[in-house]
């Protein structure tokens, strides 16, 4: 798996989508760019393009609201990467809650990008909660959190 110069793990877009279950135009994540999965912790990044699945023609940009879809795909990302790095099959997730969810910005222009860092806050049996800060440009611009759930093979 590459690594970046400060010996943090860097995953591409191509590598990316073997460790989701979105498939086409609804993969979204550019790179990760850190990942830690033994501490539960991982960093995204999306460059913003008039290709972008939820860019909208009219307001020349992508909704805030876009950004849970990328929040979700850096966690199953890391859920993923934990799978791998420990042998295990990979489970599919499920969403029960987002909560929390605040943004500075309703629109993201194409040519900005989005950057999410995400880590797991608690842990219980297959349900887990995660804390994610989404970051437009390097400028720390919402937050949210995530419950999700693993389904038993």
């Amino acid at each position: 798996m590459p690594h970046n110069k400060e010996g943090k793990m860097k995953i591409e877009h191509e590598e990316l989508a073997e460790l989701v279950p979105q498939k086409g135009k609804m993969f979204l994540l550019g790179r990760i760019c850190e990942a830690n999965p033994s501490e539960w912790k991982i960093e995204s990044e999306t460059k913003i393009t008039e290709n972008f699945l939820f860019f909208d023609e009219t307001a020349r940009g992508v909704p805030n609201y876009a950004c849970f879809e990328l929040i979700a795909q850096t966690v199953a990302t890391l859920n993923g990467l934990f799978a791998r790095e420990n042998n295990l099959e990979p489970k599919i997730g499920f969403i029960l809650s987002v909560s929390n969810l605040k943004f500075d910005f309703d629109l993201i222009k194409a040519g900005e990008t989005v950057r999410i860092k995400a880590w797991r806050e608690t842990d219980m049996d297959s349900v887990s909660s995660f804390a994610a800060e989404i970051y437009i440009d390097e400028k720390l611009s919402g937050s949210g959190k995530l419950t999700a759930m693993q389904a038993e093979s």
